[in-house]
């Protein structure tokens, strides 16, 4: 990724539903911002296998008015498993309660 500013691969712009940003197979060492209805949503990093890093969220549901926008979401590497069609991929996750503040020096928004 860099020692900050636009990833080296690059911005790529996706308009769909949350949702729609890949958490693997994303071009390597980038980023790609979500739009729903003209607005955006969400931001994730990718490292250099194209595996989710680090999201950001600027907007979604807040039920219980306890998240603070924007914050980010870590994905954690949970190792290697086979999928449906014998392809091998990563697990990763995220914790949805577990949120940081952006820093905004390694993944500038």
């Amino acid at each position: 990724m860099g020692s900050g500013g636009l990833p080296s691969g690059g911005v790529t712009k996706m308009y769909g539903k949350r949702g729609d940003l890949p958490i693997d197979h994303a071009k390597p060492n980038s980023r790609y911002d979500l739009y729903v209805k003209g607005k955006r949503v969400q931001s994730r990093w990718y490292d250099h296998n194209g595996n989710a890093v680090r999201n950001r969220d600027f907007d979604h549901q807040d039920a219980h008015h306890n998240h603070k926008f924007p914050h980010d979401h870590i994905w954690k590497d949970k190792g290697k498993y086979i999928d449906r069609h014998g392809r091998i991929r990563e697990k990763l996750i995220r914790d949805e309660d577990d949120w940081v503040d952006p820093d905004e020096t390694k993944y500038p928004s």
